[in-house]
């Protein structure tokens, strides 16, 4: 008596093999999101009809988003118009910057795990690389990732968090109010609505929601062509190198598994006319990068080959209302330094809070003005850069060559490679680790921190996990002048001894994308 009966034993040994089952299915699962062959195909046949937010676009950036938004409690729906993840790695390089971004939501080793680390950039010449060694960051590298490797983490960063990923929808129509914005989707070959209070155009350089919002974007596109090979070859030790001569530039970028990314620039007309994707017609780009490197180098196992002109698109406005606009829908440069991800990711970064926050108190609005101006500004600045980097490469002129031997020059000294190592790792402007005073936007190191009973964090970026505004209090003394306070959550925390500047002995807050409020 008092015992379980009968009946309800057998209900538990009816179970169990229904829970190994489970157990079975979810070690499977798990095993397949480390596999690196395997893509998690997210298809979903709910469509809401009502969101807080819409993120148009499945790339990395709205990805990404999505997570910041769910992970803050606003339910989000990404509209993905492609049904599959394309196995094509567009962008390759993930750069010092955005690895600290993923230190601060604690995804960064699973990144780390499946990448190749580089230690510098070549510019052309041994002896003028900028080392990545010296770089002020928990990660002084950058690291080779094909971009559906990323892709695939960042998927599962967003569904983990929350998000619901809808494959397969596009939008057709796109009509606002002030209350919110109607999209008209199609899904399955039937037309829906769906109402979001804001929508983030994430959805690539041909952005939908930047033509329906009315946004034009500036565009130049560069009279250079640009060759793109992803093979196999034998080119020594796997970490980046390029050379220069008279018929081109080639830049040689290591997966790290035996294959090669060439990024060929021709100072003559490429006779290609292999279209994006096809790998077909190695012979031209075997040619050329003989006459380049003058060694007698053979591409093998050619999985992709894409012949292209660089060019630069930029959207007038960020905002319109309550449509906002990330990564390649907002900026389109060349791929030179690869900058084109990681400038996205960093705008993931930049809006989720303040689209988050937006979401949820209606007062919190004008914080996406600061976005848009915020984030404009960072882009034009990684514009120059790439732009003047691509026609470094790919000016065929005389002269042009006269300014790469002059340049080489210049690159060789020591402070010229520092700057521009950190200019590529996206860590220009840091926070003020040596001076006396912290920039308001300025990048905020990774600092360490003394643990305490309500905050037991050993590091700055382990703090910003928790999403919320970190207050820096210094390890000695009463803070003067106070620190700003933001009206959303605050964690405050206290600097271990070892931080000493001058520039900590105040308080300063952390914004949730690591930077200085």
């Amino acid at each position: 008596m008092g015992g379980p009966s009968q009946g309800s034993a057998r209900r538990r040994r009816g179970r169990r093999p229904r829970v190994r089952r489970w157990r079975a299915e979810r070690r499977a699962r798990e095993r397949s999101w480390r596999r690196k062959d395997s893509l998690p195909i997210v298809s979903s046949s709910f469509l809401p009809d009502a969101v807080r937010v819409a993120v148009v676009g499945g790339g990395p950036v709205g990805l990404l988003l999505a997570a910041e938004l769910s992970s803050r409690g606003v339910d989000c729906v990404v509209l993905e118009r492609d049904a599959g993840v394309p196995r094509v790695s567009r962008a390759l390089v993930l750069h010092s910057r955005t690895l600290e971004f993923f230190d601060m939501r604690g995804i960064a080793d699973y990144f780390l795990a499946d990448g190749h680390p580089y230690r510098h950039y070549p510019l052309g010449t041994t002896g003028s690389e900028a080392p990545f060694s010296g770089l002020d960051s928990p990660f002084p590298y950058a690291l080779a990732l094909p971009q559906h490797r990323t892709h695939h983490l960042l998927e599962k960063h967003a569904l983990e968090s929350g998000a619901t990923l809808a494959r397969g929808v596009e939008v057709t129509d796109m009509r606002g109010d002030d209350e919110g914005v109607e999209l008209s989707v199609r899904h399955a070959g039937a037309q829906r609505r769906i109402r979001a209070a804001y929508v983030a155009g994430c959805d690539g350089a041909h952005s939908t929601v930047r033509r329906l919002a009315g946004i034009s974007a500036h565009r130049t596109v560069h009279p250079y062509d640009v060759l793109s090979v992803d093979a196999r070859i034998d080119a020594g030790p796997p970490q980046p190198w390029s050379h220069w001569g008279r018929d081109g530039m080639v830049l040689l970028l290591p997966f790290g598994d035996g294959r090669w990314r060439l990024v060929l620039y021709p100072h003559r007309q490429c006779t290609t006319g292999s279209a994006p994707g096809a790998a077909d017609d190695t012979g031209p780009a075997e040619e050329l990068l003989r006459r380049i490197t003058g060694r007698d180098l053979t591409l093998s196992d050619v999985e992709w080959i894409s012949h292209y002109r660089c060019e630069h698109r930029h959207a007038t406005r960020y905002r319109h209302h309550r449509v906002v606009l990330a990564g390649d829908a907002a900026h389109v440069h060349p791929p030179t330094g690869g900058q084109g991800l990681n400038t996205g990711i960093a705008d993931a970064m930049s809006l989720g809070w303040r689209l988050a926050a937006a979401a949820t108190d209606p007062a919190h609005d004008r914080l996406l003005d600061t976005y848009a101006e915020e984030r404009r500004r960072s882009a034009c600045r990684v514009m120059r850069l790439t732009g003047a980097m691509l026609h470094f490469n790919a000016t065929p002129a005389p002269w042009g060559h006269a300014l790469r031997v002059a340049g080489l020059g210049v690159a060789r000294l020591p402070p010229v490679r520092r700057r521009l190592a950190a200019a590529l790792a996206g860590l220009p402007g840091s926070g003020a680790s040596t001076g006396t005073r912290v920039r308001s936007g300025a990048r905020a190191p990774d600092l360490p921190l003394l643990p305490t009973p309500s905050s037991p964090h050993h590091r700055l970026f382990e703090a910003l996990r928790t999403g919320h505004h970190v207050r820096l209090l210094p390890a000695r003394g009463i803070p003067v002048p106070q620190a700003p306070t933001p009206t959303l959550p605050l964690l405050a925390v206290q600097t271990a001894e070892s931080v000493r500047t001058d520039a900590y002995r105040q308080a300063h807050v952390v914004r949730p994308d690591g930077h200085f409020l």
